[in-house]
């Protein structure tokens, strides 16, 4: 039996100092030392056959005490929880050793306290989400910009008509390369006097143009243009016209809405944009309600944690950063120096969002618990090919990874995380939910 003495601490982490027996340390040392004579053969022996005495001599009794550690110091540790009884709430760390006799200190982190308090009698406003005519009648027109009629015309050009353009443009003289910025041909583009493209004030000096007709004109960038190197420059203009086409948009009838889709009727469609547009609606309005609901219990709950979860959370949001700065053929070192900053200040800066993220997902993951939320096999199996089906060819991969044990477990949590969240947005509505028996609910702690 080991020897052990703990100290819990306020902040949910657990000290725990392991004496280790000689008896037991012995057999690691002379392991460790074969080992090392492998790796590193002792002049005159054979690889991992040189004496004890010999090894020390030539790599210092440290080098074989941190070998040893290498496997003793983690079944020492897990021993240690098992025999204390101690649930660990992840991985522990080792903080100080003693050699002889050979003592080891942990760090053990501890399962978070989250006191709800009375969530149940949590309430959060809800409004149900109403879909105004404006965007009703925005869709509408969209699907009738995107069935607009196109005809080459030969008059001059006016607004609502699209022309083709070859389009150049530079500063200065446009003797150097750095003074070119654009010179685009064929360039389709429709005559709008909201338009700021290529450049705020562009349209009105292309309106009335004809097929066959050039224009040159100069424009100049606001002093407040979003690119600063161009501000206050001048852009010279050299505008050919190739074709003028007309724009005539569909009537809107059941014509229109046969063309749009499967409908044979107008007013078909009509139900089925204002349809969508309700289902939309309610998607965001849930998604912003879930999120009121959730910031509102965690205000009101007391939740302490070891400072090791605050320190993986952060570790994965910046693995998170590198990952998709890689997919930019950038790495974390090249994004730091952009920005000037150490990764210590990152973790300083990033530090308030992991705390928030760390909170949300204790007060969620107690919720699980609170109310004994669970993730059927059947729904585990459902997802995943619903999952696997929208990779269509790649989708054998998809579902065997998914399927995996870690594949599961992510979909388990994320599952479990949804329903989490829905439960709780049912309570904040204030709709009735029977209570987990009370044989089984757990303390609110």
């Amino acid at each position: 039996m080991l020897k052990v003495e703990t100290h819990t601490h306020e902040d949910r982490t657990l000290h725990m100092t392991v004496e280790v027996s000689e008896d037991r340390v012995r057999p690691a040392l002379e392991a460790a030392a074969r080992q090392i004579s492998k790796r590193y053969p002792v002049p005159g022996f054979r690889p991992g056959k040189a004496p004890y005495s010999h090894v020390v001599r030539q790599f210092g009794e440290p080098a074989i005490y941190e070998m040893a550690l290498e496997d003793l110091g983690q079944k020492v540790y897990e021993e240690a929880l098992k025999q204390e009884n101690i649930d660990a709430y992840g991985a522990g760390t080792l903080d100080d050793m003693q050699l002889k006799p050979m003592v080891l200190k942990f760090t053990v982190p501890l399962k978070p306290e989250v006191n709800m308090g009375d969530y149940r009698a949590l309430r959060v406003p809800y409004t149900k989400p109403e879909v105004s005519e404006e965007e009703f009648n925005n869709v509408i027109n969209n699907l009738r910009e995107r069935q607009a009629v196109l005809e080459p015309v030969e008059r001059a050009s006016a607004l609502g008509d699209v022309l083709t353009l070859d389009i150049n443009a530079f500063l200065n003289e446009g003797l150097n390369p750095s003074d070119f910025l654009m010179t685009d041909k064929d360039v389709a583009l429709q005559l709008d006097e909201k338009a700021d493209w290529p450049m705020p004030g562009f349209v009105p000096q292309v309106v009335g143009m004809s097929a066959n007709e050039t224009r040159k004109f100069d424009l100049a960038f606001a002093e407040d243009y979003a690119n600063e190197t161009l501000r206050g420059q001048t852009a010279h203009f050299e505008v050919t016209c190739k074709e003028v086409k007309s724009r005539t948009l569909p009537e809107l009838n059941d014509d229109f809405a046969k063309e749009v889709g499967e409908f044979q009727t107008l007013e078909e469609l009509k139900a089925r944009v204002r349809e969508d547009l309700e289902k939309q609606a309610e998607r965001a309005a849930e998604r912003e309600y879930n999120d009121k609901a959730l910031n509102a219990l965690v205000a009101q709950t007391t939740i302490v944690y070891p400072p090791q979860l605050l320190k993986t959370e952060l570790d994965d949001m910046l693995e998170d950063l590198d990952n998709r700065l890689r997919e930019q053929k950038l790495t974390l070192e090249d994004y730091l120096k952009i920005e000037g900053k150490t990764q210590e200040q990152l973790r300083e800066e990033y530090k308030p969002r992991a705390e928030e993220r760390l909170k949300r997902a204790l007060v969620l993951g107690r919720i699980v618990e609170a109310e004994k939320l669970e993730v059927q096999p059947e729904e585990v199996l459902e997802s995943i090919q619903q999952q696997a089906q929208v990779w269509g060819d790649q989708a054998g991969r998809v579902m065997e990874f998914l399927n995996s044990d870690k594949g599961r477990q992510s979909l388990v949590v994320d599952m479990l995380t949804t329903k989490a969240l829905k439960r709780l947005a049912a309570i904040a509505r204030g709709e009735e939910i029977p209570a987990p028996a009370a044989s089984e609910a757990e303390p609110a702690a």
